[in-house]
């Protein structure tokens, strides 16, 4: 998709945008995933809905691993700070998959036992880490900064379903998706104004502007869902 010294040019010749608008989309990352931990801790429902947790795991897994190709292979300064601000995402999300063994089963498995539910969780993430690492074979995003709009636009493609089955947005808090939508503009206007033509074709453009009206819906949604029922059971 991209040649990485091309892209690494790009960022030392616009440090000062690239840094704020990154600097405040981790900012904003952070909220939300925050704040869904607390939801979960306070309602004892899952927030993040798992195939998002899954595939941000594989997906920040896969960056913090390769800690080698960020500090010597390439040496950057900027792939150095984006694998610290990484680190905070997967350490929240191994919180999201403890809080999930603790509270998913009655949601998922009230049937079964403990120890099964916490292999079927811990075989979904396997899965996910594979699946996503045998993508990375085939997709051309050797510096992570293509894919990472992917796990951003697929949150309402999980939300509203998991929303629709429960019939409550128990758990759920417009904080987050409103974050999220925020995040999206952040982070395309970055890459689309920083980073050149690789990222200005009409798919990407038209991911980020469906992702952001998606997730503008889902935190008006959610919204609204909360006033009429603040705490579902």
């Amino acid at each position: 998709m991209y040649e990485p010294g091309a892209i690494l040019g790009a960022i030392d010749d616009h440090t000062g945008p690239i840094l704020i608008g990154f600097g405040l989309a981790m900012v904003l990352q952070n909220i939300a995933m925050v704040t869904a931990v607390l939801m979960t801790r306070r309602e004892g429902w899952i927030s993040i809905p798992l195939p998002c947790t899954f595939l941000w795991f594989a997906h920040d897994l896969g960056v913090v691993v390769r800690f080698d190709t960020w500090f010597h292979t390439y040496d950057h300064w900027f792939l150095k700070l984006f694998w610290v601000g990484l680190v905070t995402a997967l350490l929240l999300e191994l919180v999201f998959l403890g809080q999930a063994m603790k509270v998913g089963r009655k949601e998922y498995l009230p049937d079964g036992t403990q120890a099964q539910w916490n292999t079927l969780l811990l075989a979904g993430t396997a899965m996910f880490v594979l699946a996503w690492e045998y993508q990375k074979t085939i997709w051309d995003d050797p510096l992570y900064q293509a894919l990472a709009a992917t796990t951003l636009y697929v949150i309402p493609l999980a939300v509203v379903p998991l929303v629709l089955r429960r019939r409550s947005a128990v758990a759920q808090s417009p904080v987050i998706y409103g974050c999220f939508a925020a995040m999206v503009v952040l982070w395309w206007a970055v890459t689309i104004g920083g980073y050149g033509e690789p990222f200005r074709t009409w798919q990407y453009v038209g991911s980020g502007i469906v992702a952001f009206i998606a997730l503008t819906a889902v935190a008006l949604w959610i919204r609204r869902l909360r006033a009429k029922d603040p705490v579902p059971t």
